[in-house]
């Protein structure tokens, strides 16, 4: 799993924005070299995932940028452009495509999974 903070820098997650950048780039190498012996790999860059885990992103923004709790969250949700910030399930269907052998040809590509955040 990549993200889309691995295609662009940002404030307070720099070290999180370059290790998936590092993810994407592994994934580039990986499967150049693998390819010969009939591996594919590819990765999935999900845009925001709502979850747990959003509790301590939204109490860090909420202490550095001087917000109320749940401001910073609400915010992140509202700027996707699909209207809201993605879940576990939404991914899904690309981690089951690209595990299945109608992906046999795709080699050493991220897929954005964002709702719409980041288009390349």
């Amino acid at each position: 799993m990549a993200s889309q903070a691995g295609r662009r820098g940002e404030a307070l997650v720099g070290v999180y924005c370059a290790t998936k950048a590092a993810v994407i780039s592994l994934t580039q190498s990986a499967g150049l070299n693998l390819i010969q012996h009939g591996i594919n790999v590819n990765a999935i860059a999900p845009g925001v995932v709502d979850g747990e885990h959003w509790d301590g992103v939204d109490a860090m923004f909420a202490k550095y940028e001087n917000r109320p709790l749940g401001e910073k969250k609400r915010l992140v949700g509202s700027e996707v452009p699909f209207g809201r910030m993605g879940t576990a399930e939404d991914l899904v269907g690309m981690a089951i495509f690209l595990a299945s052998s109608e992906s046999n040809y795709i080699v050493s590509q991220t897929y954005n999974v964002d709702g719409g955040n980041w288009m390349s």
